[in-house]
């Protein structure tokens, strides 16, 4: 595992000061800082510190490990010892899966269609409104009613544009399959949209010119798959 090969390259260097390791695992590059036994902060991908070793402790691949002494940490954002790591990993998979099994006696009570109902649709929708670079909302039923919207000048006309982009993806059917909770970018004049339907909601958001696009939708479809 490759928990295992880190924790031993750990263990040769455990009394050392200003440690790097770099790695690369799944065509993933990574790095680890530690001092003194300490692992200081850890970076592989978009992933930072714990998240870090949570991605790594299912994965059963080959790695290349290099080490470098003499090289500090230019912040400290973990300061934890690799046990201690491990132990905070474990006890959120057990706050995760007592989440789920809550979750799922929850669902046992609320029937299905509840899911979508207004208040819910406005919860969410509240939520995503405050994600950065999301500037306006509007949430639509596959009906074209109007179940919430926020910044938006013409409802009515935000509402058919958002409906005409998703009955044209039902057109094209895979390429833009928003059933399976896929965005898009679309691009409308001088503005970007992200379009996207769950539950039969369809949610229409229109982003900042400042703000990165993909990470924005990125962050819009991690919030409505946990919702």
């Amino acid at each position: 595992m490759v928990l295992e090969d880190i924790k031993y390259q750990l263990d040769q260097f455990y009394s050392f000061d200003n440690i790097k390791l770099s790695f690369e695992v799944l065509n993933k590059q990574g790095f680890i800082y530690f001092s003194n036994g300490k692992i200081l902060n850890a970076v592989l991908g978009s992933k930072r510190d714990i998240d870090v070793f949570k991605e790594l402790k299912n994965i059963d691949a080959h790695i290349n490990i290099q080490v470098s002494i003499g090289e500090p940490a230019s912040e400290i954002t973990l300061n934890q010892y690799f046990d201690e790591i491990l132990e905070i990993i474990d006890e959120n998979v057990k706050k995760t899966q007592a989440d789920l099994n809550s979750r799922q006696e929850d669902s046992e009570i609320i029937k299905a269609d509840e899911e979508s109902n207004p208040a819910v649709v406005v919860r969410i929708s509240e939520s995503l409104s405050v994600i950065p670079g999301v500037e306006s909302i509007i949430a639509v039923k596959e009906n074209g009613e109007i179940l919430y919207s926020k910044g938006v000048d013409d409802a009515e006309f935000e509402s058919a544009d958002a409906m005409f982009l998703y009955n044209q993806s039902k057109e094209l059917g895979d390429i833009l399959n928003f059933k399976s909770l896929k965005s898009t970018v679309c691009e409308a004049n001088n503005y970007k949209k992200i379009i996207i339907n769950n539950k039969n909601i369809l949610y229409s958001m229109k982003i900042s010119s400042e703000a990165q696009a993909l990470k924005t939708q990125m962050e819009v479809a991690k919030l409505l798959k946990d919702a």
